[in-house]
């Protein structure tokens, strides 16, 4: 007789991780947003200096948004390998590993 097929936990938990890192990156890429608006507003501060700092600022605020949905990608191309059903012995193998993490 097959065994039982049951939810897999990691499958669950990358499921989890994902939506909070989908979550993050959103914030992330807003976390600058406000202060790059204002310096290209030029009502801030103007000038050489302001633009060099500006333009760097602009750098970190693309970099940040691409690290973080270099995240959500990694976690999104873990979870398609992950089956959202396995054995009720695989699940409990899975349970094991996963608690012996934390």
């Amino acid at each position: 007789m097959a065994e039982r097929m049951v939810p897999n936990p990691r499958h669950e938990r990358l499921r989890q991780l994902l939506a909070e890192a989908v979550d993050r990156a959103h914030e992330v890429r807003q976390a600058y947003q406000g202060a790059f608006s204002a310096m290209r507003s030029g009502q801030v501060w103007t000038g050489p200096t302001a633009t060099t700092w500006t333009t760097d600022l602009e750098d970190r605020h693309h970099r940040l948004g691409w690290l973080a949905q270099s995240v959500v990608d990694a976690v999104e191309e873990e979870l398609r390998r992950q089956p959202p059903l396995v054995t009720e012995t695989e699940a409990n193998a899975v349970r094991r590993e996963m608690a012996g993490r934390t």
